[in-house]
């Protein structure tokens, strides 16, 4: 499964960004999305891509 994860740096709207994500199913994608989240940065959306 894939994810794409939106994230932004704090509350700062000028720092969205996306990641994506791998893994056998959703948990496994997610836990992979949520480790590859920068450092003072938050997932604000999570969209599976199919």
């Amino acid at each position: 499964m894939l994810l794409t994860g939106t994230i932004r740096r704090g509350d700062d709207m000028d720092t969205i960004d996306h990641i994506g994500a791998e893994g056998a199913d959703y948990a496994a994608a997610r836990a992979t999305l949520f480790e590859r989240l920068p450092d003072g940065y938050k997932m604000i959306v999570i969209r599976t891509d199919q």
